[in-house]
C-alpha cells in the first residue's frame, strides 16, 4: 500500500477478482491486531485517510465518513477493518462498501489505507485477504471489484499479485474505449514506476 503520487495524471481504473481466488486469510504480523469499531476511531480514521492522500482535508474525510455512517452504520461496523499497532494507534483500515460503478447494490473493496510509516509490513495484504474471504461468504454479484487510480500504482501492483485483474469493460460514466485507454496509460506507469 502506498500514498498517492500526485505527479501522475489521475486515471480511474477498476480491478476485479474471481470467486474463491484467495483461499486463506493472511494473518497480521506480530505487533498489529484488528480492533472492533468504536466512535473513538472516527478522528483517527479521517487522519489516516488524509495522511495517505485519499482525502485532501479532514473535513472531506469527516463528511464522507458521516455519510457512510448515516447510510448504514451497522453495515459499516460489520464490514470495515481497523488495524492498530502495539501503542493502540490506528494504522490501517479497509472495508466492503456499496460501489456505484455498476447498477444495483454491488459491493467493492473500499478505502484501503495504511499509514505510510507502517507500510511494507503486509498489513494491506492481510486486510484484503480477510475482506475477499468475507465477500465470498456474502450472497451477491461476482466478481468482487475495487476502484483505484493511476496515481496509486504501488497498490495496483499489490492487487495484481493477489489475483486482481484489470476490468476493461464499460461501467457507469465510462465507455469501454475510455476505460481501455485509462488502463493503457496506467500500465505504462506501472512499467515505469514499479520495480519487478
Amino acid at each position: 500500500m502506498t500514498t498517492l503520487d500526485r505527479s501522475i495524471e489521475f486515471k480511474k481504473v477498476l480491478m476485479v477478482i474471481t470467486r474463491k481466488t484467495i483461499k486463506r486469510e493472511t494473518p497480521l504480523k506480530e505487533g498489529y491486531k484488528y480492533t472492533p469499531f468504536s466512535k473513538e476511531l472516527l478522528d483517527s480514521w479521517c487522519r489516516l485517510h488524509v495522511k495517505t492522500g485519499l482525502f485532501e482535508t479532514m473535513e472531506q474525510a469527516k463528511n464522507k465518513l458521516d455519510e457512510m455512517l448515516q447510510q448504514d452504520e451497522d453495515f459499516f461496523k460489520e464490514n470495515f477493518l481497523f488495524v492498530v499497532n502495539e501503542a493502540n494507534e490506528l494504522v490501517a483500515s479497509a472495508g466492503l462498501w456499496t460501489g456505484k460503478d455498476f447498477d444495483g447494490n454491488r459491493l467493492r473493496l473500499h478505502y484501503i489505507s495504511v499509514d505510510p510509516n507502517e507500510q511494507h509490513n503486509g498489513i494491506a495484504h492481510a486486510m484484503i485477504s480477510r475482506l475477499c474471504i468475507k465477500y465470498d461468504s456474502i450472497p451477491g454479484k461476482y466478481p468482487l471489484y475495487l476502484a483505484t487510480q493511476s496515481q496509486s500504482y504501488g497498490a495496483i501492483a499489490l492487487y495484481s499479485r493477489m489475483g486482481f485483474t484489470p476490468y476493461l469493460g464499460e461501467y457507469n460514466g465510462c465507455s469501454q474505449e475510455k476505460n481501455e485507454a485509462a488502463w493503457e496509460y496506467t500500465t505504462e506507469i506501472l512499467r515505469e514506476k514499479v520495480k519487478q
